[in-house]
């Protein structure tokens, strides 16, 4: 049988969410072809969290020109006040959001996921061509030159290769594996924690300030919420029973079950999560289960893994969206070199592209997700030992939880960008 040969590099991304949309734009700037393929019948999905994007994570935003669509939409956080679930008492206060404003000159910025999808996808050029709904994977077939995907609707795809970028329950994962044979991973994907989502219309009365970043912790639940001037976005997770790898389906009803339970706790001073729930504008209300996991290897061949799919922790460090957009960065910039020493790479050259990536995110991405495991269960007091760090330690640490480690971590890698297609104007890096 003859092997299909693509007449020229094309890209097949696996996956409409923040970071396969920005991998199709940083691929139109760098003029290489590509396909998203998303399995659901639109794009555009109103439920689920706020987001949280970190200052460097505005810079590729800026650098691909959507940043000013969109700043007038986010919500600057400033300061972060921490309090307690039982009687909403505030125990310290940080300014590490305000800190990595100054430092980096991009603000700490909140938004719903859905505006940043929307964002990305109606600013995506020919995005009626480029990205097909309804468009589940069924089955990948690998080539010396390129790769096949089959779709359930019985149509195929070609390209030169596969990009995974399809959330936690990976089907490109659960395929790249099974043709390397992969070992189980270190970090396999469990649900470890459920989680509550959804925006509200901050009444007046409640006195919640713009720009405040609430956290409330408590044995067994943390909740968070920003606030905006028109709008405000909450979450509150807690352990599961017992992790699973299993991916389970909530439904309306046991979100407002879960409501109920969690009515009386304190999320910000003199507020009850009640309160909150009675504002919650309900088409924004998700609850879902919260994974962690971490990919030992991240490619095989001519297919790899980007964002989700390959990292993932709780919500609780609000990390999730900027390390996969971070990482699908350097991916842009690996594959942009390699193309344009070889417009038709061999797999070994794709291969070592994919190598690089992998070890230059090894290093955030693996800390991060420690960071994400440790913070979780630190601020759910799930030991003795978490309870007087969270209690006793933190007060104590300027920038919060954690805060200083995050810190740190992202300033190391605060140079992340398309740099072979910075535009004219912005800045090298967000060195302090």
């Amino acid at each position: 049988m003859m092997e299909p040969t693509p007449t020229k590099f094309r890209a097949i991304i696996v996956g409409a969410g923040p970071v396969g949309l920005y991998l199709a734009h940083a691929f139109a700037k760098a003029n290489i072809d590509y396909i998203v393929l998303e399995q659901h019948a639109s794009v555009h999905r109103d439920r689920g969290a706020g987001v949280l994007l970190y200052p460097q994570t505005l810079r590729l935003l800026d650098q691909i020109g959507l940043y000013e669509k969109i700043e007038n939409d986010f919500i600057v956080n400033r300061t972060q006040r921490e309090v307690l679930t039982g009687n909403g008492r505030v125990f310290k206060e940080s300014p590490l959001w305000s800190m990595l404003s100054e430092q980096h000159t991009y603000p700490m910025a909140g938004l719903s996921r859905a505006q940043l999808i929307a964002l990305l996808y109606e600013n995506l050029p020919e995005k009626q061509e480029r990205v097909k709904t309804r468009a589940a994977v069924l089955a990948v077939e690998a080539y010396e030159k390129g790769v096949k995907v089959r779709l359930q609707d019985g149509s195929t795809q070609e390209g030169s290769i596969l990009l995974g970028v399809d959330g936690v329950h990976s089907k490109t994962r659960c395929i790249m594996q099974q043709l390397d044979q992969t070992p189980p991973d270190t970090w396999p994907m469990t649900a470890t924690h459920h989680g509550l989502y959804g925006s509200f219309l901050p009444p007046a009365s409640l006195n919640l300030e713009v720009g405040t970043f609430y956290q409330s912790r408590g044995t067994g639940v943390v909740s968070q919420i920003m606030i905006g001037t028109d709008r405000a976005h909450f979450s509150i997770v807690r352990p599961n029973s017992a992790p699973t790898a299993e991916s389970k389906q909530y439904s309306k009803e046991d979100g407002d079950r879960l409501a109920g339970d969690l009515a009386s706790i304190m999320v910000a001073p003199r507020v009850r999560f009640q309160a909150v729930w009675e504002a919650a504008v309900k088409e924004t209300v998700a609850l879902v289960d919260q994974e962690e996991g971490y990919c030992d290897k991240w490619y095989h061949e001519r297919i790899v893994l980007v964002g989700d799919a390959v990292h993932k922790s709780t919500s609780v460090t609000g990390l999730g969206v900027s390390t996969g957009l971070n990482s699908a960065a350097v991916l842009a910039n690996e594959l942009y070199r390699v193309i344009q020493s070889d417009p038709e790479p061999s797999t070994r050259a794709i291969e070592d592209a994919f190598a690089r990536y992998q070890k230059d995110r090894t290093f955030e991405a693996s800390r991060l997700f420690d960071i994400g495991r440790k913070q979780v269960r630190g601020v759910t007091w799930q030991t003795w030992a978490d309870w007087f760090w969270d209690r006793i330690v933190n007060p104590l640490d300027r920038c919060g939880y954690g805060g200083e480690q995050v810190r740190k971590a992202h300033q190391k890698r605060s140079d992340i960008g398309i740099r072979a297609l910075q535009r004219s104007g912005s800045p090298s890096a967000m060195v302090p």
